[in-house]
């Protein structure tokens, strides 16, 4: 007999009460019950995500992998506007513009098979008051105020982006000459690439729940960074994008953070998943889950001077002795400054470039722009 693999799956209906689910997958069956994540900002690019559900702690050869979904994925308003995706391999991508109105579904061809969501009203955002820093000891804080702007929700998540200007921990005054198996000083240090901009948006949407809070929230905490680091060096940009969430949508989205601490990602069907507001119009009995969310979205953006800065080098340059500067010189390394050596005395350091490069260590020499210009894509 074959294993019967369940899981417990929390379901949302329209009443907002939740149930448990439980979906049996024998072992060695190939998974084919659909998941469709979508979180569709208008006026934002906007995502789609799609993928077959999964048995908790089981690897993919015991149950048989059904492969990325691969589909058709399109928007359509309550006038018979369509918006059509782009992407493949389960993940798509949209772009909505902030004008449109009324009611939105999202449709999902897949396997032959039809998936559809409920009409969907966009939720109308709060009103973002501010965002403030503060620090102590340690950490610089970056805080949301906010307040409802009469949409009674109660319920937000928020997403932000961040760009800074920053400088590597070294500045390189040395040279190699892998020929010659020789290390020489400039005649002047290295700062061609010293400073650079660092550009890096939140991988995590943070849910609040502000329901009993009479519609304000004031000082919320959404990013933590130590006052070491880079981020402190001189200039320190964010924007938050704020958007409001029925209850519905909110439970959802708190089942998948809570699944995600277990293991796994906001976008990942294990170890378990919640049936929402999608269903497959051409099989009834089809099987499938998740939740299509449609938002309104308010943004601020604010400066931070270098106020708060404590900033040191943790990095350490490595000693290398004469003969293995060819096989570090392949390796990326070169040498950068006078270090003490462990033999005692002097020696020339030797660092990766990423530290006395900083487009080495993922940065732009030009100050990058946030991500403002989405490109709508109109079916027929």
């Amino acid at each position: 007999m074959n294993k019967i693999i369940c899981y417990i799956i929390v379901s949302v209906l329209l009443t907002g009460c939740i149930y448990p689910y439980t979906a049996d997958i024998e072992e060695g069956e190939v998974a084919r019950d659909l998941v469709i994540d979508a979180n569709i900002l208008l006026g934002n690019t906007s995502y789609v995500s799609l993928t077959y559900l999964q048995p908790l702690n089981v690897g993919k050869q015991n149950y048989g992998f059904a492969g990325y979904p691969q589909a058709t994925v399109y928007l359509e308003d309550e006038n018979g506007q369509q918006y059509n995706a782009t992407g493949n391999n389960g993940n798509y991508q949209l772009n909505i513009p902030e004008t449109a109105g009324g009611k939105f579904r999202l449709t999902v061809n897949c396997n032959s098979q039809v998936y559809r969501s409920d009409w969907v009203v966009p939720v109308a955002p709060p009103e973002v008051k501010d965002i403030s820093f503060s620090a102590d000891e340690d950490n610089v804080y970056v805080k949301l105020s906010m307040q409802d702007n009469g949409s009674g929700s109660g319920y937000a998540t928020v997403q932000f982006d961040e760009i800074w200007h920053f400088h590597t921990d070294f500045i390189r005054s040395y040279y190699y000459n892998p020929e010659s198996n020789f290390v020489g000083m400039l005649i002047k240090p290295d700062m061609s690439n010293y400073w650079c901009w660092m550009k890096n948006k939140s991988p995590l949407q943070k849910l609040i729940d502000y329901s009993s809070l009479g519609g304000k929230v004031d000082d919320y905490v959404f990013h933590v960074f130590s006052r070491s680091d880079g981020r402190n060096l001189d200039e320190y940009n964010v924007r938050v994008k704020v958007w409001n969430l029925t209850p519905e949508q909110y439970k959802y989205r708190k089942q998948l953070e809570e699944n995600a601490s277990i293991g796994g990602n906001l976008f990942s069907p294990e170890p378990g998943e919640v049936r929402g507001n999608v269903f497959c119009e051409s099989n009834p009995d089809a099987r499938v889950f998740g939740y299509v969310n449609i938002s309104r979205v308010a943004t601020l953006s604010k400066t931070l001077p270098s106020t708060y800065s404590k900033w040191h080098t943790t990095a350490i340059l490595t000693e290398v002795d004469q003969e293995d500067w060819p096989k570090y010189y392949g390796m990326g390394y070169l040498p950068v400054e006078q270090m003490i050596s462990q033999k005692g005395g002097t020696v020339v350091g030797w660092g990766h470039a990423r530290c006395f490069d900083c487009v080495a260590a993922g940065g732009t020499l030009e100050k990058p722009l946030f991500d403002d210009e989405p490109v709508y894509i109109i079916g027929d």
